[in-house]
């Protein structure tokens, strides 16, 4: 027995750590039958993505999300030009974003209906050709070859930010809140903009003090209170239940869940 033992500490020795992710990367999957992507989604994991699933695309969270990658899983649609269908209901916004399409053989013999510059993977498959085409369409940066209608906005869309039904375009310094534009002083724009950019993280008041008013102002922090406060009201945002901006009590603020 204690030969066993030892021989069970020395394979265990020489078993392969995981790897440690010193950087992760957002993969959002959209498929209607979630059950089936557990493996691509564990081998994907496995290789220092984060992977959030969902059933549907639309009204779900998963629109209002930023991500590195989208895979949308319409194996199995019945619909003429399932991908064609996903498109329609994308914000432009993520029409710049790198896209992997999720097919059966039967659409690759349909006559023309998936678009030639598409990203496409007959599914199933083996979780690692999954993950094969995952890198190489990050590393080469490939996403959908724009039409010439949009090719000209795209500049504009990269520069714009998404948070629930919030949109921020940073180019025009403008925000809208379901297509309508809402009015904020420069302030308020920059504090809604670190909070967005910031991801969820915590914002000191001593950040939000140092980046807005820089670093000679001597005014007490509860500035950032009352400016907080006015861009709440004109979000139509609460303290009680926020919507927006959360308040972490003794700390800062940061984006809402």
């Amino acid at each position: 027995m204690q030969k066993q033992a030892q021989e069970m500490t020395v394979l265990e020795m020489q078993a392969p750590m995981p790897e440690v992710c010193e950087m992760t990367r957002r993969i959002i999957m959209v498929s209607p039958f979630p059950g089936r992507m557990h493996e691509l989604m564990r081998t994907l994991m496995e290789a220092c993505f984060d992977v959030l699933v969902f059933h549907r695309w639309e009204h779900s969270e998963a629109g209002a999300m930023q991500a590195d990658l989208l895979i949308f899983d319409v194996s199995g649609s019945q619909d003429e030009d399932p991908v064609g269908a996903f498109r329609e209901n994308m914000h432009p916004v993520h029409a710049a974003i790198p896209t992997l399409f999720l097919v059966d053989e039967r659409m690759l013999c349909s006559d023309g209906s998936i678009g030639a510059h598409e990203e496409l993977l007959v599914w199933p498959a083996r979780p690692q050709e999954g993950l094969h085409h995952v890198r190489r369409i990050l590393r080469t940066g490939a996403f959908r070859t724009p039409d010439a209608e949009s090719a000209a906005d795209l500049d504009g869309i990269r520069d714009q930010l998404i948070f629930k039904d919030l949109r921020i375009d940073r180019r025009r310094m403008t925000v809208y809140r379901g297509g309508a534009r809402i009015d904020l002083t420069k302030t308020e724009y920059e504090l809604l903009l670190q909070l967005i950019e910031g991801q969820g993280t915590v914002q000191t008041r001593e950040d939000m003090l140092n980046r807005i008013w820089g670093t000679q102002y001597f005014g007490g922090s509860n500035v950032v209170d009352v400016h907080v406060k006015s861009l709440r009201k004109k979000l139509g945002d609460s303290a009680g239940q926020p919507l927006y901006v959360a308040t972490v009590r003794g700390v800062g603020y940061r984006l809402a869940d």
